[in-house]
């Protein structure tokens, strides 16, 4: 008999999670933990590393505010399995794998490599092939009963692309599994070298290799019950399990309020009147679960299903920065650098003149003076503002253009959930008020990932005012201090308050 619903598909399940230690994973977890009566098992698959083996990465995920609503004794039934997506047969031992392929009846695969700016063959092993050797343990499974495969809404936005984009597979030049074995016996300098022609119409690695995932697991599916979930541009959590949740700032749109929130970052190149397509992860761990379901449901064909908002509930760039603006000025961190701002901006010149101006200079000075000093700091400023302008340059190309995401499939699945696990696992962006989800965003950005408590917020709006007096009289003392130089120089009175003046409204401009 078929389920009707998240708890019975999940009850008394044995799961395997792939990508727990990432910002999805980790809250996919937590949700199919509070699930009743929930799985008797979850399994998940992470990767040693030098500094922290597997076991102390979970815990440590674990003990976060993420799970602070979880029983003790539903942690327990979380087991880790050391191991690696990138190795054939996920470099697990031969007793772990007999175990998956006896017991395991779910499978959730949210394991990726998301950065925009990845090397090729970095890409190919993580995104491709780790999908592949997921896929060929998942169809040893006994029991198994679905999969679902974390993709991305932009795997599709190619160069000619059209700007509708659909809940469905879209053609690629090469088989994905010819791709692989073109690829495995290049260097990883033959690989780079060879990019450009690899990307064909792709703006980076990333949409490349995911697009050629959802192929892959399309065409070696066989008789699996799949689901592909595509979300957009993933945010903290809207109320599950806590308003404005967020452990890491990977994602560009995470980190951007973390820097605002500092006073850090000033501008990004986005065209200000284009729609962005923000979901919460709340929702997309929603998605995931219902569309488990509505395989299990439907298991004789692939499923596709977008997670955006875009479409039923827009929101502007300029709408985004407006409210991140003043919720980091009214819930402000303390050490913040300078008055908080950050503005959208569709010109290329404008934006490098800012970055270079009002984030690459003063991060120079600063460094300079903390060396000369002696003082102690966490990292170099510089090197977080040439991080910052080179993944800015990589996200333009999704932010100076705009798509329709279609979610014809992903409106079904409202219908599959009954009323009473609508509100428990919401996943509809409809309902999302964006001026009060974004104040949650930097709130929670505040509390959760720069570690600040409630107590220090009148402290930091002390500080906050005596920042934003000294930014109103910068123009003004930039304007004496021009003045004095260009008379200094031999200008006359007139033509140096005159050249000041178109200085400092030209800086005001950019």
């Amino acid at each position: 008999m078929k389920p009707n619903s998240i708890n019975e598909l999940l009850a008394d399940s044995t799961i395997f999670l792939t990508g727990v230690t990432g910002f999805i994973g980790g809250t996919l977890l937590e949700r199919i933990l509070k699930t009743c009566p929930g799985p008797k098992k979850v399994y998940v698959l992470v990767r040693n590393k030098c500094d922290h083996d597997a076991s102390d990465r979970v815990k440590q995920i674990l003990s976060s505010p993420l799970f602070s609503d979880v029983k003790p004794e539903r942690l327990q039934i979380v087991e880790i399995i050391p191991g690696d997506i990138t190795v054939e047969g996920l470099g697990i031992s031969a007793s772990y794998k007999d175990l998956l392929i006896s017991t395991c009846t779910h499978v959730f695969h949210s394991a990726a490599y998301i950065s925009f700016a990845a090397h090729l063959d970095l890409a190919i092993k993580i995104n491709l092939v780790g999908a592949r050797n997921v896929l060929n343990l998942v169809k040893e499974m006994r029991k198994i009963q679905c999969m679902v495969h974390l993709s991305t809404a932009y795997a599709n936005c190619t160069k000619d692309r059209k700007p509708i984009i659909e809940e469905k597979l879209y053609p690629i030049i090469i088989d994905p599994n010819e791709f692989i074995n073109k690829t495995k016996n290049l260097s990883k300098e033959e690989i780079a070298k060879r990019t450009f022609e690899f990307l064909g119409n792709h703006p980076n690695t990333y949409t490349l290799t995911k697009q050629m995932a959802e192929h892959l697991m399309s065409r070696e599916k066989e008789g699996l019950a799949l689901s592909i979930v595509r979300p957009g541009i993933v945010l903290n959590s809207w109320k599950e399990p806590i308003a404005g949740w967020v452990d890491n700032v990977n994602s560009g749109a995470c980190g951007l309020i973390a820097g605002v929130s500092k006073g850090l970052f000033r501008t990004f190149q986005a065209n200000p009147n284009y729609l962005q397509d923000f979901i919460p992860v709340d929702m997309v761990v929603s998605t995931i679960l219902a569309s488990a379901l509505y395989a299990v449901r439907n298991p004789t064909q692939m499923h596709i299903f977008h997670c955006t908002s875009s479409s039923v509930n827009p929101t502007t760039y300029r709408e985004y920065c407006k409210v991140v603006t003043k919720c980091s000025r009214e819930h402000p961190c303390r050490n913040v650098l300078w008055y908080p701002e950050i503005r959208p901006r569709s010109s290329y010149l404008r934006h490098t003149l800012v970055m270079y101006i009002f984030h690459m200079g003063p991060a120079y000075v600063i460094d300079f003076l903390r060396k000369l000093t002696n003082a102690k700091y966490k990292f170099p400023l510089l090197k977080l503002q040439q991080r910052f302008a080179k993944g800015t340059k990589y996200v333009s190309y999704f932010t100076t253009k705009q798509w329709t995401f279609s979610r014809v499939n992903a409106e079904k699945l409202f219908t599959t959930l009954p009323p009473n696990e609508i509100t428990v696992h919401p996943m509809d962006p409809s309902i999302i008020n964006w001026n009060e989800y974004f104040e949650d965003c930097v709130l929670g950005t505040r509390k959760y990932y720069h570690k600040e408590p409630d107590r220090t917020t009148e402290e930091a709006r002390r500080r906050i005012m005596r920042l934003q007096v000294i930014s109103n009289l910068v123009p003004f003392l930039s304007f004496t201090v021009l003045w004095y130089i260009t008379c200094w120089t031999g200008c006359s009175l007139t033509t140096g308050a005159l050249l000041s003046a178109v200085v400092i409204i030209f800086m005001i401009w950019i």
